[in-house]
C-alpha cells in the first residue's frame, strides 16, 4: 500500500522520531503504516534536506549575504525537525564513536601497562642472573688455587636451578608450611573441643551420681525414722497397756 504524506504528517512523525520513539509515530499519524515506511520516508526527507542544504553553498557569497533567510522554526516546519533529527543523530553515533575509542584506549593502555610489567620482570631477573653469574665468577677466581675444591663445586653451580623455579618452590613450601600449620591447629581445636566434652559430661556424671547418692541417704533416713517413730508408739502402747493392769 502506498501512502502518501502530507506536510503535516511528516512534521508530526519528525517530532515522534525525535523523541527516540521511532516506534510512536504510526501513533502519532493516526494511520496503520510499518516501520520500514517510516524508515523509508525518513531516508527521503533527509536526502531533500541535505540537497536543500547544498544549493546555498553553490550561490556567491554575495548572493547568499543578501537573499538567504535563516528561518529556523525546527518546530513548525519540515527542514527544521530533520535538522534536529540528523543533529542528534550524529550526536548518538558521536557518542558510540567516543565509548569505542575510550574502550579501544583503555585496552591499549592495559596492553601497553601489561608489557611493560613483563619487560621490567624479565629486566630484573636477567640483571639477577647476570649478578650471579658474576658472583660465581668471582668465587672461581678467588678459588683458583684449590682444584679439588673447584673441582667439586663446578658441577652444583653448573646445574643450579633457575631463579623462578627456586621462587615457585619456596612458594610451595610456604605454601605447605602454612596448610599444615592450619591443619595442626584444626588438631588442636578438635582435641580442646573433645576434652572439654569429656569434661563436661564427667561433671554432669558426677552431678547425677551426687543427687542419686543424697536421694538414697535421704531415703534411709526417711525409713530409719519412721522405724524409730514405730518403736516408740508400740512402746508407748505397751506402757499404756500395763498402767491399766496395774489399776
Amino acid at each position: 500500500m502506498v501512502f502518501r504524506f502530507t506536510p503535516t504528517q511528516d512534521c508530526e512523525m519528525m517530532r515522534e522520531l525525535i523523541r527516540l520513539k521511532p516506534f510512536a509515530a504510526e501513533r502519532a499519524l493516526k494511520v496503520p503504516l510499518k516501520v520500514k515506511q517510516i524508515r523509508d520516508r525518513l531516508n527521503l526527507l533527509k536526502t531533500r534536506f541535505k540537497a536543500s542544504e547544498q544549493k546555498p553553498r553553490g550561490a556567491s557569497g554575495v548572493e547568499e549575504s543578501l537573499h538567504a533567510v535563516n528561518v529556523q522554526s525546527h518546530y513548525s516546519d519540515v527542514d527544521g525537525l530533520v535538522r534536529d533529527y540528523i543533529k542528534l543523530e550524529r550526536l548518538h553515533q558521536d557518542d558510540k564513536a567516543e565509548k569505542k575509542l575510550s574502550k579501544q584506549r583503555k585496552e591499549a593502555d592495559l596492553a601497553q601497562e601489561s608489557n611493560r610489567r613483563r619487560a621490567h620482570r624479565q629486566n630484573d631477573e636477567s640483571g639477577s642472573d647476570d649478578s650471579h653469574v658474576n658472583d660465581e665468577e668471582s668465587c672461581v677466581s678467588t678459588t683458583e688455587s684449590v682444584a679439588s675444591t673447584s673441582t667439586l663445586r663446578s658441577p652444583t653451580s653448573a646445574h643450579r636451578p633457575p631463579k623462578s623455579l627456586n621462587a615457585f618452590l619456596t612458594e610451595v613450601k610456604r605454601q605447605e608450611k602454612r596448610y599444615k600449620e592450619q591443619m595442626e591447629m584444626k588438631v588442636r581445636e578438635l582435641e580442646q573441643n573433645q576434652k572439654q566434652f569429656e569434661d563436661r559430661l564427667a561433671f554432669e556424671k558426677e552431678q547425677v551420681e551426687a543427687r542419686l547418692q543424697f536421694e538414697k541417704q535421704l531415703q534411709i533416713r526417711n525409713s530409719e525414722m519412721i522405724l524409730e517413730c514405730a518403736n516408740i508408739f508400740s512402746a508407748a502402747i505397751a506402757r499404756t497397756k500395763s498402767n491399766f493392769e496395774v489399776w
